[in-house]
């Protein structure tokens, strides 16, 4: 469905979509970049300790503080976004991720600094003067480094983080017809994947330095604001503007044949009392609780099966496990395809259903296979590249679904008076879930190595069954039509007959060019409905 709609993508609603995903592809950036930073000679002797030789080596405990403290930036962006698109809407939100946008164009050049490992070369730039805390966290010499400067640097840079994750998500999700919604969604996997790569890149050159001038024009362009959310508007009770909003995201010919009206229309008639925002103890009443449950835990398995493993810490663990001679290169690899890998998902995931659940029995998989082969005392030159492929193709397998379907989870299944709390929750749980990964990563790998394969593999495993059981299907539904999908029990035994309303299905029909084969959809259910009466 997702390609017979991209020609009814409007270049507003393209720009509306992806513009904001920049920020996204910063941090991404900082992700890549940073398990590069992490391994990086100059960045060990200014922020390592010395031992009895003079050698310098940063702590397990340091390495985990500077891994993991920045999160705590991001929870907060996190948990606050959702009361501020609820009260202020999601362009007063982007004003405030683009202001600390620029931030993040700061840590390119700190990178440059410590990939140089001379800090004039922040000086000549002006660094020093105007840049961000973590540049002035270091002096010239070897162990100069302020490390509780360095990591407040980067829990100012991740508070942006945190906007862009519940934001942009939960924007998209509201304005794009629903066949798009997962295709654009995912997107976000995508951008910060690209930021990743261009990392890996930059770590690859290790000496090179490129000018930031251009990232600067690039987040400036986030200061060209979308147009609001038609829903958002109606929660507002502001109905003409609503109406002009979704008139400018929509095609000409749409427009013309009143098809906005009709549409806004049928989504008040749908949401009815839900047109208006709820309080947080409405997140876990009724059926929203089971649909928050959805989200909290969708967005646990994301950072739980072993993601950290491959990301952050990937350049660190090749230098510390015989494969020093490529620790730079196999990451840029990895960047590539995990990128590449995204994009047969934004397209699968509106289609084939139930991806999440595939993607996660791949990541098992490999994981179980790095484990094994790794933990091997004496390895042959073949299971050795065995064990650098299976690392890269878990980063595949991940990028395919595992990645980004949380964010498409929290964006669409929450009901519309809590859909900004719930993603705020979910996305501050995810927070939680990856400083807690990231703090106990570099102790898990000091006392496991590749063993710890084993215990990624087995939540990867039990992720897949909790999709078979417990994530209904939402594929080509409109955010209307999801509310009638739980309010009756999951059996994944047996077809479940969903009968939106027909205020919700009229929504579905108008977001969906192939209003006959929707429509078919419906009758379908209508008379499995009836067959059940009889």
């Amino acid at each position: 469905m997702a390609w017979r709609r991209l020609g009814n993508m409007t270049p507003l609603l393209a720009f509306s979509c992806f513009c904001l995903l920049v920020g996204d592809m910063l941090f991404g950036y900082d992700t890549g970049s940073f398990g590069g930073i992490l391994a990086n000679p100059g960045f060990i002797n200014q922020f390592g300790d010395a031992n009895a030789k003079g050698v310098y080596a940063i702590s397990s405990l340091h390495t985990s503080l500077l891994s993991s403290l920045a999160f705590v930036g991001k929870f907060a962006g996190c948990f606050c976004a959702g009361p501020l698109i609820e009260r202020c809407g999601h362009r007063a939100v982007f004003l405030i991720l683009a202001a600390v946008s620029y931030e993040m164009d700061d840590r390119l050049r700190e990178d440059a600094w410590c990939y140089t490992g001379n800090s004039e070369v922040g000086k000549s730039e002006g660094v020093v003067a105007d840049g961000p805390v973590e540049m002035t966290s270091a002096g010239t010499g070897d162990g100069t480094g302020r490390l509780a400067q360095f990591i407040v640097g980067r829990i100012v840079v991740y508070a942006s983080v945190g906007l862009v994750e519940v934001t942009v998500t939960t924007y998209q999700s509201e304005i794009v017809p629903a066949p798009l919604r997962g295709l654009v969604v995912l997107s976000l996997q995508l951008f910060l994947n690209a930021g990743s790569l261009v990392a890996t890149g930059v770590n690859r050159a290790f000496s090179t330095y490129t000018s930031s001038v251009g990232w600067r024009v690039v987040t400036g362009i986030q200061f060209a604001f979308p147009t609001h959310s038609p829903r958002w508007l109606l929660s507002k009770d502001r109905e003409a503007d609503a109406v002009h909003a979704l008139r400018r995201l929509r095609t000409p010919e749409e427009v013309s044949l009143g098809h906005c009206e009709a549409e806004l229309s049928a989504i008040h008639e749908a949401l009815r009392a839900d047109v208006h925002k709820a309080s947080w103890a409405a997140v876990f009443r009724g059926s929203n609780l089971r649909r928050t449950l959805v989200v909290l835990v969708g967005f646990t398995y994301q950072q739980i099966t072993g993601q950290a493993f491959v990301s952050t810490y990937q350049t660190v663990f090749y230098k510390s496990n015989g494969y020093a001679a490529q620790a730079f290169t196999y990451p840029v690899i990895n960047g590539v395809l995990g990128t590449l890998a995204v994009i047969p998902g934004m397209f699968l995931v509106d289609s084939l259903g139930p991806l999440f659940m595939i993607s996660c029995a791949l990541q098992a998989f490999w994981m179980f296979l790095l484990a094994g082969l790794g933990s091997k005392p004496y390895k042959t030159t073949t299971e050795s590249n065995a064990v650098v492929a299976a690392f890269m193709l878990y980063s595949v397998c991940y990028s395919l679904g595992g990645a980004a379907t949380p964010y498409l989870l929290a964006a669409e299944v929450p009901n519309h008076a809590v859909r900004e709390k719930t993603a705020s929750l979910g996305a501050a749980l995810n927070v939680v879930w990856a400083f807690v990964t990231n703090f106990v990563m570099p102790y898990m790998l000091a006392a496991l190595s590749f063993k710890v394969g084993y215990i990624f593999g087995g939540i990867a495993v039990s992720a897949v069954v909790w999709t078979f059981f417990f994530l209904p299907e939402t594929k080509g539904r409109a955010l209307e039509e999801i509310d009638a999908i739980f309010e009756k029990p999951f059996n994944p035994f047996r077809p479940t007959v969903i009968t939106p309303t027909a205020a919700a299905r009229r929504v579905g029909e108008l977001e969906d060019d192939g209003k006959h084969e929707h429509q078919h959809v419906h009758d379908v259910d209508e008379k499995a409905v009836e067959n059940q009466t009889v």
